[in-house]
């Protein structure tokens, strides 16, 4: 489809700006277009269009065609502010992948009497059923050639399984399976018109790469669990997946996990990576990564490198960014809790920054320095893990959108990276050791802000209208926009007060956000109270220490008491606030991220 609101330019071609309609007009247009809804079980979950992409491993960031590099007005327009649903119907339809799947599949059941069944046993494996005669073993390699459906269990310690049944519809139901290859894939799904991988209900299954592959050529797979064409995982069962190579489950297309299964892997890179586009309907996914942990690289295909998250809980520890996309990342009614570079621990200071959580530290506390410096060069080693890594809880090109679940974001650089960042509900949780929330255009430039400065509106975009969101920040900013802030609902806090360019708040462009800051103090585990004139009241439960704090998503004029359970309690006007003052609590402005003011900020004041 040509889809205005992903039209974004390559750097192959000239960038021409064409006249565009306006956002509401483009949306509209998109009503009868398939949402991918985000379903836990079942054929309606999202899908996913076969599309053959070229291009190398699967592991590269490298692309078949021209990487854009530019976000044209349309897509700046259609993102900000955006739903779940508008994102996703502009991206690529994803329900092709999922049409051959079927209820049963998703149940973790399957029909013994018409399958084929491959008992796997040391080095070889044998075959039964009216299908045998489309598998092939030879020793601890089988290869299946033909549609159908192929039970495997057993253990199978030295070898792999093949599918390359061109055009043909390939199910493999793992029941009880263990495949260790050592010099390469446990399953390479190498051609196949639809497949299925299905994880039987009540059973237990292991796949193990080697740590060097005998296979080094361009297209050689890359992960224990690696396919060249789409593929769904769905089922009931569990299913570990260790990854000594590079990646534990990876897709040169598409990859969808829905359903109810229990996936755990452990990966020297990325975790699950799905290269045109990443969906996660369902199921409880557990990634250890020293990588990314879920992942989506197309960039020559402007529909493509989105990662979709629905009703699935997903816990990842990454040695990078948690979740990184090229695009966009979505989240509806998921449970994600990530833990990137170690978390805010690991917080690498910038010059003339240190101390606690939301505060400002010494000038000449320069301990990491020189690391955060060297940070700046975005290099890989050769296993493809970046030695140089800026771990981020979410990073994505263009936008994040979150309008239900539970995300909670650990992160040693920023928290949550977009170009547009969009939250209307749910819980965001974050303690980082950058910016918090940071909407930036990031490697790209936005049209119409080609030639700005660090300090300029960079045409980022960030919309907070709802959800209850924190913020705990070790160095730089809480909420930082690069471009204009617009927090007009929700409940919404953060660590340390507004006041200066590296506080609480900081905004390049224009800025609609009111609140308080200042006084009480709060530690983690305290209540937060927030009173309204009119007695209405909300709470939450703080994650950080710090002398102030910043309430934001209040209504101008209105006078609010903020109460802590450790720090007692203070009323306050909320007013606007960027990176300048207003809206003060207690006995009077303080300096950034709750360190006393200087006698000349107090002087400025009054």
């Amino acid at each position: 489809m040509n889809n205005p609101l992903r039209r974004l330019h390559h750097n192959a071609h000239t960038a021409t700006r064409t006249t565009r309609p306006a956002r509401a007009r483009l949306l509209a247009a998109l009503a009868g277009v398939a949402l991918v809804a985000g379903c836990s079980t079942g054929t309606d979950a999202t899908g996913a269009s076969s599309t053959n992409s070229s291009g190398a491993n699967a592991s590269d960031t490298e692309s078949s065609g021209a990487a854009w590099t530019t976000i044209t007005t349309a897509v700046a327009e259609a993102s900000a502010g955006a739903s779940v649903a508008e994102i996703l119907a502009a991206n690529a339809d994803t329900s092709g992948a999922v049409a051959a799947v079927t209820a049963d599949d998703d149940a973790g059941a399957y029909d013994a009497a018409s399958a084929t069944t491959i008992t796997l046993s040391g080095d070889s494996a044998s075959v039964t059923g009216d299908g045998a005669g489309g598998v092939g073993v030879d020793g601890g390699t089988i290869t299946i050639s033909a549609a159908g459906t192929y039970v495997l269990s057993g253990e199978l310690t030295d070898g792999e399984v093949i599918v390359n049944a061109d055009d043909a519809e390939v199910r493999l139901v793992l029941d009880g399976a263990s495949i260790t290859n050592a010099d390469g894939p446990a399953i390479d799904i190498q051609d196949a018109g639809g497949a299925v991988v299905v994880l039987a209900e009540g059973s237990e299954n292991t796949l193990i790469d080697g740590e060097t592959y005998a296979d080094t050529s361009e297209d050689a797979p890359t992960a224990a669990l690696f396919s060249s064409d789409t593929v769904v995982i769905t089922g009931t069962g569990s299913l570990r997946v260790t990854g000594n190579h590079n990646d534990a489950v990876s897709s040169k297309n598409g990859l969808v996990i829905q359903g109810a299964p229990t996936i755990t892997v452990d990966a020297v890179d990325d975790g699950i990576r799905g290269k045109d586009y990443l969906v996660v309907s369902g199921g409880t996914i557990t990634v250890t990564a020293g990588g990314d942990g879920l992942k989506s690289t197309e960039d020559d295909d402007e529909t493509m490198g989105f990662i979709a998250l629905g009703a699935a809980d997903i816990t990842i520890t990454s040695g990078d960014d948690g979740v990184s996309a090229t695009t966009d990342v979505t989240v509806d009614g998921t449970t994600l809790t990530v833990t990137a570079g170690g978390g805010q621990v690991n917080a690498t200071s910038e010059e003339g920054f240190g101390g606690a959580p939301g505060q400002q530290g010494q000038a000449g506390d320069q301990a990491g320095a020189a690391a955060s410096d060297s940070a700046t060069d975005d290099t890989e080693d050769e296993s493809g893990v970046d030695d140089a890594a800026k771990p981020k809880g979410v990073n994505a090109g263009v936008s994040y959108t979150q309008e239900d679940g539970t995300v909670t974001l650990d992160a040693a650089d920023e928290g949550l990276q977009a170009a547009f960042i969009n939250i209307a509900g749910g819980v965001l949780t974050i303690t980082s050791g950058d910016d918090g929330i940071n909407a930036t255009n990031g490697d790209r430039v936005i049209e119409g802000y080609e030639n700005v400065d660090s300090e300029s509106d960079d045409g980022a975009v960030l919309t907070i209208s709802g959800g209850q969101v924190q913020v705990s920040f070790t160095y730089s900013d809480g909420i930082d926009s690069n471009g204009s802030a617009h927090v007009t609902g929700g409940q919404v806090v953060v660590s340390g007060q507004a006041g200066s360019m590296d506080g609480a708040v900081d905004v390049n462009g224009e800025s609609q956000i009111y609140g308080i800051t200042g006084s009480p103090s709060v530690s983690t585990g305290d209540t937060i109270t927030v009173t309204g004139a009119d007695g209405t009241a909300w709470e939450m439960t703080s994650v950080f220490t710090s002398q102030y704090l910043t309430v934001l998503g209040l209504t101008e004029g209105e006078d609010y008491t903020v109460a802590t359970t450790s720090g007692g309690s203070a009323t306050g006007t909320a007013a606007a606030l960027s990176s300048g003052m207003g809206g003060m609590m207690g006995a009077g402005p303080g300096g950034m991220g709750g360190e006393p003011p200087s006698d000349a900020a107090m002087d400025g004041q009054g």
